[in-house]
């Protein structure tokens, strides 16, 4: 663990995503252009790196000055075709990711550039290069993430958890916004649960062999959408590409990264949302039948499983498994009587709010995840399954549901701020329990608000509380 990346946070890294310094357009080249093309063209661009596209605007290839003075020592060489030299396994992320997360897949990578691609098409729409990165000063603050990706054991990555109130600490001291710091969290979360899918393999190479099919290990809830705060459990599930539903290989390396998570600090899921529970299991054909149940169904607990499944994003294995299932549940997501119980559901929420406007305390504290965060969240969910949006983070949906007129720009307004509210109160008060040795949760203190704070709490809690009224007309 780097003791002292915590005294020396750079926020920039954590705080600014890939679209604010991409270079863009992608200048590209034919795989079939002469090596030669391709230098002439990076020195006309002064760049160091050219990008190989396919018929759709995807990346399939990079080819850098590195791969070109590789093969000047033989001017010959010069002559052959771009693609018989360019690098094939191209890193690529999407532009609302942070910067910390480029520098450690560059790293995990082993290469110079990435191709900043959009989420939905896959479409190249920029690139970035390790040296850019590093002279827009991110510096020490990827190394939390690269201490959970190298962590050797399960020790580490607890050491990488428990410095998680530290860092929060320390971006909220340097003005970033509170969902750039949920992100970060949830990003760092994401590393995390990667490595804990290595060490888990690692295990199960050693006692049982290789598994009987590509995987795909999936992370759920606040860290696969993003929003991560310091309270967050254990939500995760499996996907694979077996001929059979499931694999006994499947059920105990579940039960290692259920049993890892825990012991380095992220407790057992309550609601047994994990790959270790047999529901949480499945190859494409599995999950597109479970999907199916949870939309034909009306039960709550089926409800509440879509919910947390539908912010799933890939952690660790076959990344190609996970973008199928995300068509999967895409498609079937979208059907009208579903989202029709998914946002009447949301009129369900007890509100946090009494009849004359007095909040609802319990020992003087209110559940602001349940009164005030969960109805936005859940709200942005039905509203991008609506609209076919493959976007996660509650902010990105509900401007996708202005752009396309579901949604007005004023009520947009309030709900970002109930939003911003919302988790800029529960992260506050979770450091401040944590300082007293009390284990943070979704409650906050009233009592300890200023004046000002309470009344905007007030006026969050009321756009909350009437969400599903605006989802209810979004989707008429």
């Amino acid at each position: 663990m780097n003791r002292d990346i915590l005294q020396r946070i750079d926020a920039f890294a954590y705080r600014n995503r890939l679209a604010e310094v991409m270079q863009a357009p992608v200048v590209t080249i034919e795989a079939g252009a002469p090596l030669t093309a391709a230098a002439t063209l990076m020195a006309q661009k002064r760049i160091g790196a050219l990008a190989v596209l396919d018929g759709k605007g995807r990346a399939i290839g990079l080819v850098t000055d590195r791969d070109i003075a590789h093969q000047a020592a033989d001017p010959q060489n010069l002559a052959q075709p771009v693609g018989g030299v360019m690098q094939q396994d191209v890193a690529t992320l999407p532009p609302d990711a942070f910067i910390f997360e480029a520098l450690t897949d560059l790293r995990r990578h082993h290469t110079r550039h990435l191709i900043v691609a959009d989420r939905a098409s896959g479409a190249a729409i920029g690139i970035v290069s390790m040296s850019a990165l590093l002279r827009l000063r991110a510096e020490d603050a990827l190394l939390l993430a690269a201490d959970a990706e190298e962590a050797p054991d399960a020790q580490s990555l607890k050491e990488v958890v428990a410095a998680l109130p530290r860092l929060a600490k320390s971006l909220l001291a340097e003005g970033v916004p509170p969902r750039q710091i949920a992100g970060a969290l949830a990003a760092v979360i994401r590393d995390v649960y990667a490595r804990v899918a290595v060490l888990a393999e690692s295990l199960m190479l050693a006692r049982e062999g290789a598994a009987p099919a590509h995987w795909c290990f999936l992370v759920l809830g606040s860290a696969g959408r993003g929003e991560t705060l310091l309270a967050a459990d254990q939500d995760h599930a499996l996907v694979h590409d077996g001929y059979e539903d499931d694999y006994p290989w499947f059920e105990k390396f579940g039960l290692h990264c259920s049993a890892i998570l825990d012991q380095i600090g992220i407790p057992f899921c309550r609601g047994d949302v994990m790959a270790s529970n047999r529901e949480c299991r499945h190859n494409l054909d599995g999950w597109r039948k479970r999907i199916g149940l949870w939309v034909a169904s009306d039960d709550d607990i089926a409800l509440l499983n879509a919910d947390i499944f539908f912010d799933f994003r890939p952690a660790h294995g076959e990344m190609k498994l996970a973008a199928e299932l995300r068509a999967i549940a895409a498609e079937i997501g979208r059907q009208p009587l579903f989202l029709k119980r998914l946002a009447a559901s949301i009129g369900q929420i007890e509100p946090q709010l009494g009849l004359f406007g007095g909040m609802k305390t319990r020992g003087g504290r209110l559940n602001l995840k349940r009164g005030g965060l969960l109805p936005i969240v859940s709200g942005a969910r039905v509203l991008a399954l609506s609209l076919g949006s493959m976007a996660l983070e509650t902010e990105a949906r509900w401007e996708a549901a202005r752009m396309a007129g579901r949604v007005s720009a004023d009520d947009l307004v309030r709900i970002a701020d109930a939003h911003d509210m919302a988790l800029r109160l529960m992260l506050t008060q979770q450091l401040a329990d944590i300082e007293k040795g009390r284990m943070p949760g979704p409650e906050v203190e009233v009592k300890r608000l200023l004046d000002f704070d309470q009344e905007r709490l007030k006026d969050g809690l009321r756009i909350a509380s009437v969400i599903d009224l605006i989802v209810r007309h979004a989707l008429v």
